[in-house]
């Protein structure tokens, strides 16, 4: 079965844009469709999601408020 290059980009753990980069340089197999789409054969999933590896999703913790620097109870 084949994969498209959003599932793939989930199933590694990196983003799509990345995904596309590949494909485009050659790094990643992949066989583009009349629809626009690319579909990746499950060999070379595997292999990709073997390099990556599955990242764990990164989770802020409650009292990030986006400033790399601030730490509870800096009062801003």
């Amino acid at each position: 079965m084949a994969t498209t290059a959003g599932e793939l980009s989930r199933l590694a753990g990196v983003s799509s844009a990345a995904i596309s980069y590949h494909i485009r340089k050659g790094s990643i197999r992949a066989e583009r469709q009349a629809d626009g789409r690319y579909h990746i054969d499950d060999d070379e999933v595997e292999r990709v999601v073997a390099f990556y590896g599955r990242k764990p999703e990164r989770k802020m913790p409650p009292a990030y408020f986006g400033h790399p620097f601030w730490q509870p109870g800096d009062g801003w």
